[in-house]
């Protein structure tokens, strides 16, 4: 095991809101799914598993390894400390050789629910219902989980996709929702806070192929229900990842005849990743007037719809092979953060004396400092503290 590469990520988030009170939680979680389009990515296993994470303070974060499934590449999501999140939050990424293999050191359970189809029953994390079938996976060797739109006029069972293991979080901690299909197109809907037989207020996506109805409209859109515009294509088109977010930033709460309720700051967004080349739908509501009684998130729902009729077997299915969902109040907050791996920003004490920097500052024979003319950029050779010199000024 050898550390080849010392490098750092740069995280900036977009309509950047500083995390409140309200927010419960010690810990953050970020995905990063572009890693592997970095410039250094030679550097990188495929499953990115040689790489290590640690906070600006060199602790080392827990991380979840995603693995990569057929266009979707490998991702990773990292546990940071509440308190080195800012808009410009920087994570040094320590890299190993490829032969070294490290294991995810963040547990699902607790705050970070997953569902994987390769290893889960999906009767320990779904609804029940006449459309669910668990399929053999060509990609992979593994499996996956198919969720068929099955009319049921009654009402008596779902007739969509409905997780039993998500909800009970706090809104006030945020939601993001990750599913990576191996399929998805046509009509669906996705919902970050449902229940089943009604739904609560949370992220809603809704993807309709016209072509596909009774109607035989000429449409293809897909719209969030915060975004106040449509995309006039459909984002989501064979195998994708969704990314969901919702934000529930409480600015006000009181009780009424119907209980104790908040008004909340809300953000959501729907697309096709992390990063700043995703594809997206993005809305915000600032002092929501709507008075909200829960306190927590229901459950995810994914609905492949909008079918009259049963005639369109190739099309009213989804194939889902993973669902990730996580608490993440900054993230959920703030929308896209742009990510980068730049080599690491290197750090040391100046010396000036008056008005005069100095390039260059020995003890004894021994070069302590040294700094490039032209930029003064630091070249790595860095002063002890323990020699501080009282008449000289130290800028750090």
């Amino acid at each position: 095991m050898t550390l080849q590469k010392k490098l750092q990520i740069n995280i900036v988030m977009s309509n950047y809101t500083q995390r409140s009170s309200s927010y419960s939680s010690n810990y953050d979680y970020i995905f990063l799914d572009n890693l592997a389009n970095s410039s250094f990515s030679n550097y990188f296993r495929s499953d990115l598993k040689n790489l290590k994470i640690k906070t600006s303070n060199n602790n080392e974060c827990n991380v979840l390894y995603i693995p990569a499934y057929g266009s979707q590449g490998a991702a990773i999501l990292v546990r940071v400390p509440v308190g080195i999140i800012s808009q410009t939050t920087k994570l040094l990424l320590d890299v190993y050789d490829t032969g070294t293999t490290f294991s995810s050191t963040l547990s699902t359970g607790g705050e970070v629910l997953m569902f994987d189809a390769n290893s889960d029953t999906y009767s320990n994390f779904f609804m029940n219902y006449s459309g669910l079938s668990s399929n053999n996976d060509s990609t992979d060797g593994g499996h996956f989980l198919r969720a068929r739109f099955v009319p049921n006029i009654d009402g008596t069972s779902p007739t969509t996709l409905i997780s039993t293991f998500a909800s009970g979080a706090s809104l006030g901690n945020g939601r993001v929702t990750i599913a990576r299909f191996k399929r998805i197109g046509g009509c669906v809907d996705i919902n970050d806070n449902a229940t089943y037989h009604g739904s609560t207020i949370g992220s809603y996506m809704m993807q309709l192929d016209g072509s596909l109805t009774t109607y035989g409209e000429d449409i293809k859109s897909t719209s969030f229900i915060w975004a106040g515009t449509d995309k006039d294509y459909l984002m989501f088109n064979g195998a994708e990842t969704v990314v969901m977010a919702s934000s529930f930033d409480a600015y006000s709460s009181g009780s009424d005849g119907e209980g104790n309720y908040k008004q909340y700051h809300m953000h959501g967004r729907v697309g096709t990743g992390t990063s700043n080349t995703s594809d997206y739908l993005e809305g915000f509501q600032r002092n929501n007037p709507t008075k909200i009684y829960q306190n927590n998130y229901a459950e995810v729902e994914i609905a492949p719809s909008w079918f009259a009729t049963t005639d369109f077997e190739d099309y009213n299915y989804v194939d889902l092979k993973w669902l990730l969902v996580f608490p993440s109040p900054l993230f959920a907050a703030n929308g896209i953060p742009q990510v980068t791996v730049t080599n690491r920003t290197r750090t040391g004490i100046r010396l000036y004396k008056g008005s005069h920097e100095y390039t260059k500052a020995y003890r004894g024979s021994t070069l302590m400092w040294n700094a490039n003319d032209d930029d003064m950029d630091d070249t790595g050779l860095h002063i002890p503290d323990k020699i501080i010199n009282k008449n000289w000024d130290w800028v750090f």
